[in-house]
């Protein structure tokens, strides 16, 4: 046998073994995190005034943090713990303790929790079980979204499917915002857990009670942008894509600016959202760019989306649910999606895309003459038709009903132990 030869295969065996031995150890730690979760989940209690916050981004943000706002707002007596990413606070407030996601104290805070809050799943890369004692409720992330998420729907990951069905199972509540998505859960991952229609709280901001916290952070906005106060803001936010394809994001960023200089007056910028399950990838293949000077500002990073949609005035996505958040301010929205035959094929619409109020385009030429020949009137009667549609229960006062529900567990419980 030859040098090379037999050095070839000496190469070729240590990384075989390698691998072999790498797989070993991480499945070890898998089995010893198993192993020490169901120990924690038997030995630790939960505190009656403990509650525990679980957002799929990580961050400050949807539905858990406007109950969280509320619950503060009151001056509850409640120790409030928020699941964060290497111990990055973020925008958090200081009086609400901080733990991060997959540690020890992660799970130690969470299994002595008797509430604990999500937005989404919990624990993706390795289900586990929560005590019978302990509350968890279920606010999801999208408002009458037109995305299936459903077993055979979810092409990203066994692992999500799982999870989600893990959830599904220990969950005792779902805060949902309309019939539709009462429906839309019980179709998937929640077909026996009880449907409290209050109202999302994260769209709470969009309504009058919220006008003087919009004003302040459309002041807070213009004063680190350096931006005139009668600027516009158009927000472009798509989703991602399971098959990771980036083509669909040329969107024309003059000729957008233009049209809507042309058909709604004043000056304009771009603020660009990624979404967060890709946000480094699409940095790196970014495609949108402007010939005009500072047009375009990247809010990827910027913490609260339910903020950001407050600072729009017109609102461009494809198919994410965002914009049906959006459409409770009453402002134009428009459709993007150059690619609805093969996203439809790939993950599937809860209904037709076409019988959104949105109008709908597959080009950029599409998207520019829908600006020009926006009709504000019919859109209006168009988005008032599919919000009765779709039983839509938003009112502003969502907060208030989740937290008045949860202080009345509290009190219930306090009296049984009592």
């Amino acid at each position: 046998m030859g040098t090379a030869k037999k050095i070839g295969i000496l190469v070729l065996k240590s990384l075989v073994e390698g691998k072999f031995l790498r797989r070993c150890r991480e499945e070890l730690d898998r089995l010893l995190g198993q192993f020490t979760r169901w120990i924690m989940v038997h030995c630790m209690k939960s505190q009656p005034n403990k509650i525990f916050f679980h957002t799929q981004e990580n961050r400050y943000c949807c539905n858990p943090k406007y109950i969280c706002e509320e619950l503060r707002r009151r001056n509850t007596d409640m120790d409030i713990v928020w699941r964060v990413q290497n111990g990055k606070r973020g925008s958090i407030p200081s009086d609400v303790r901080i733990v991060s996601n997959g540690t020890y104290n992660y799970f130690k805070e969470m299994f002595t929790s008797k509430y604990i809050i999500t937005n989404s799943v919990l624990y993706v890369q390795s289900p586990f079980s929560l005590r019978r004692d302990q509350v968890l409720f279920e606010t999801w992330h999208g408002s009458l979204g037109i995305k299936r998420f459903g077993k055979k729907d979810y092409k990203a990951g066994w692992r999500w499917v799982r999870a989600a069905i893990h959830t599904g199972h220990m969950t005792d509540y779902c805060i949902t915002n309309s019939s539709f998505v009462s429906s839309s859960l019980r179709a998937t991952y929640w077909e026996k857990t009880p449907m409290l229609e209050y109202g999302h709280p994260r769209n709470d901001i969009m309504f009058d009670s919220f006008a003087d916290r919009r004003k302040e952070i459309r002041d807070a906005f213009l004063e680190k942008h350096h931006i005139e106060e009668d600027v516009h803001f158009v927000l472009y936010g798509p989703t991602f894509r399971d098959s990771k394809n980036f083509s669909c994001y040329a969107i024309d960023m003059d000729g957008l600016i233009e049209a809507l200089r042309e058909r709604f007056g004043g000056t304009w910028k771009l603020l660009l959202r990624y979404h967060s399950a890709l946000r480094t990838v699409y940095k790196k293949k970014n495609k949108i760019v402007s010939s005009e000077e500072n047009k375009i500002i990247n809010v990827t990073d910027y913490d609260d989306m339910q903020e950001l949609i407050t600072l729009a005035d017109v609102a461009i996505t494809d198919y994410s649910s965002w914009i049906y958040d959006f459409m409770l301010q009453r402002r134009p929205g428009f459709i993007f999606a150059t690619d609805i035959d093969l996203y439809n094929n790939e993950r599937g619409f809860c209904y037709p895309l076409e019988t959104t109020p949105f109008p709908i385009a597959r080009n950029n030429e599409e998207l520019l003459q829908n600006i020009l020949e926006f009709d504000e009137k019919a859109y209006l009667e168009r988005l008032e038709a599919f919000l009765l549609d779709k039983g839509c229960v938003e009112d502003g006062h969502a907060s208030e009903r989740v937290v008045d529900f949860i202080l009345n567990l509290m009190r219930k419980d306090n009296a049984i132990v009592q």
